[in-house]
Formats: structure tokens, C-alpha cells, sequence
């Protein structure tokens, strides 16, 4: 029971503004309503609606990092959330209390069904090594972002539901009519972000993981994208060589995507590059692809983002970089 003050519903959410901003409202219980009135509990007597003096809330269930803090457990720790599963990433002295930090993600969070462990990347696809440890006992997931829908198995397709912002970010940079290339699509969150938002030409999806084919094929029919997104299994060397000339590629292979970076740059304008870099070295990152782009006959300019921090000494950097093949000098 608590005191409570009824307001119009039409001056709510004014009112609660105010009882938060002046430490009046209990927070940790829920708010009610009716039809014509909402319900707020209340510390004292408040001159914002009509006064009650005592009313029945419910309390509201605490997230999981109040129950991690209220059981002395470690409130730090990376946590993706695709679809209904929870992946954790534990550092060795946190992993001990793996059983109890999943067991309250269970009961605290209705939505996940699974808690995995990331035990890092693994082979040549560069998946998650992932180990369930609580809830049922699968890998794949249906997993929303924008309104797309995305199929994905995380023990067999890499995603990052981190990258949604970037994802959005770079559609919007995507003119009408124009062809990008996805050089490592995996489920085909990027093109299937810019299809639907972009209205472009054409998208070329490819990857060499026949599982992220799978994936990305279904993902495409599931959106009505069909006629937009070509998804091609194959080794992005090679396959980009036979596509046409790209307004946009994009390139999010971090870890390896410097290996393939003189093929993007003799095919498209612009280029949306990621790699795990160094802290404090992304420049030199940027010098070294526009002295490797002055090699093959093009000027480059960039922009240098840090999407994210990777480990304690290295970030995940995005770079726009701009393409332009550099004129011949005529008197040669």
C-alpha cells in the first residue's frame, strides 16, 4: 500500500516528469490506469492530481543488473541479446558464477529463452565458439532489428546485433538506384537494412560459409527482397572480380579485411571498411590503406570512426573510405 495521487490522463505524462524530477514518484512500483485516470504512487501528499491516501501497486520486478548488485555479483559483463538468446562473454575470474548470473537472466528478463557462453572465434567462417549453459538447449533465433526479420543459428553464422546503429548509419549514406556489393554478408543484416531503407539497384551478398548462404537466402524471401538482394556463395576474392562496378561495398570482416581490401578498392566508389585496430593507431591504419591505394593508381580520403571497444588495447573501427582512380600524368 502507498499514497497515490490520480491525474488525467491527458496531463500524465507532464505530472510524472515532475514527481521524478522532484523525487516524489516510487519507482519500484508499477503505475496504474483506468480510463480516464493514471495512478501514480507517491512519497507525500502532492498538490499535481487528487490526493489518496493509501493504494494498493504492484511491485515491479528488478532488471538483472539490480539482482547481480543486490547478490554481490559482477555488473560488467558484455552481454549480446539476438532474438531470444543471451550470449555472455565472462572473463576467466567472472566464470565461476556463470550457473547464477544465467539463471537470473532467465527469471528476470521473460523475453530469452537461452543463455550461451562466447568462448571466442573460431575456423575459417570466424563464428562464436558458443556453449550453452542455460534455458533450451538450440542455437537459432529470430532476431528483429528495424522491422527486419532476421533467421540466424549464432553457433553457425557470426552476427552482432552491436552493429545496428552502423548498419542504419550506412543506409542512409546509400542513394537511390545505386549498386552495393556486401562482400562478407554472413545472415545478410547489412543488406537487408539497406534493401529495405535504400531503395538501391541492386545488392550482391556474398560469403563463402555455405551456412550464412542458407541463412542469408531465407532472410532475403522472408523480407520480399528477392528482387533487390542476390546473395552468392563463394571466396569474395574471386567472386567480386565478376560483379559490376559498386557505388558502396561493404567490408565487415575485422579481422582479415585488409587481406581483401585491393579488389573493394578497384571496384567501388565507396568503401565500408572495418578492422580491429590498435589503440591510438587508427591513422597510421588510414596512411597505410591510402599508400596501398596510391599503389594501385587511386587517391583515397577517409573518415575514422571507433564503433566499439574489441579488448582492452584494441577498438573496432569503422572507415568510409572514397575512391577516386588518380589521373595519368599526360606527359608520360
Amino acid at each position: 500500500m502507498a499514497k497515490a495521487i490520480a491525474v488525467e490522463r491527458k496531463k500524465a505524462e507532464e505530472v510524472r516528469k515532475k514527481l521524478i524530477e522532484e523525487g516524489l514518484l516510487i519507482q519500484n512500483l508499477k503505475i496504474k490506469r483506468s480510463k480516464e485516470y493514471v495512478y501514480f504512487p507517491v512519497r507525500e501528499h502532492v498538490p499535481y492530481g487528487k490526493f489518496i491516501q493509501s493504494m494498493e501497486f504492484d511491485e515491479k520486478e528488478k532488471n538483472y543488473t539490480e539482482v547481480l548488485k543486490s547478490k554481490g555479483l559482477p555488473l560488467h559483463i558484455p552481454i549480446d541479446f539476438i532474438g531470444d538468446i543471451a550470449i555472455l562473454r565472462l572473463p576467466s575470474n567472472v566464470e565461476k558464477f556463470r550457473e547464477e548470473i544465467s539463471k537470473i537472466l532467465l527469471r528476470h528478463n521473460r523475453h530469452i529463452k537461452v543463455v550461451c557462453l562466447d568462448k571466442g572465434i573460431k575456423d575459417e567462417y570466424r563464428i562464436r565458439n558458443i556453449e550453452i549453459i542455460a534455458g533450451e538447449k538450440r542455437t537459432e533465433t529470430m532476431h528483429i532489428e528495424y522491422g527486419i526479420k532476421m533467421s540466424i543459428d549464432i553457433s553457425k553464422v557470426y552476427f552482432s546485433p552491436r552493429l545496428a546503429g552502423e548498419r542504419m548509419r550506412v543506409a542512409k549514406q546509400i542513394k537511390e538506384g545505386s549498386i552495393v556489393i556486401d562482400m562478407f554478408t554472413g545472415a545478410a543484416p547489412f543488406s537487408l537494412v539497406i534493401g529495405k531503407y535504400s531503395n538501391p539497384k541492386k545488392i550482391y551478398g556474398i560469403d563463402i560459409n555455405p551456412f550464412a548462404i542458407k541463412y542469408a537466402k531465407a532472410n532475403v524471401s522472408l523480407n520480399k527482397l528477392d528482387g533487390i538482394i542476390e546473395i552468392i556463395e563463394g571466396d569474395a576474392m574471386e567472386t567480386i572480380k565478376k560483379l559490376p562496378h559498386a557505388n558502396h561495398i561493404i567490408m565487415n570482416l575485422p579481422h582479415k579485411s585488409f587481406e581483401f581490401l585491393p579488389y573493394a578498392i578497384e571496384k567501388g566508389d565507396v568503401i565500408h571498411y572495418y578492422e580491429i585496430i590498435e589503440r591510438g593507431k587508427e591513422m597510421e591504419k588510414l596512411k597505410e590503406i591510402k599508400k596501398l591505394g596510391k599503389e594501385l593508381g587511386y587517391k583515397i580520403d577517409g573518415k575514422i570512426r571507433i564503433i566499439g571497444g574489441y579488448s582492452s588495447s584494441k577498438n573496432k573501427v569503422a572507415m568510409d573510405l572514397f575512391i577516386r582512380r588518380m589521373q595519368k600524368d599526360k606527359n608520360i
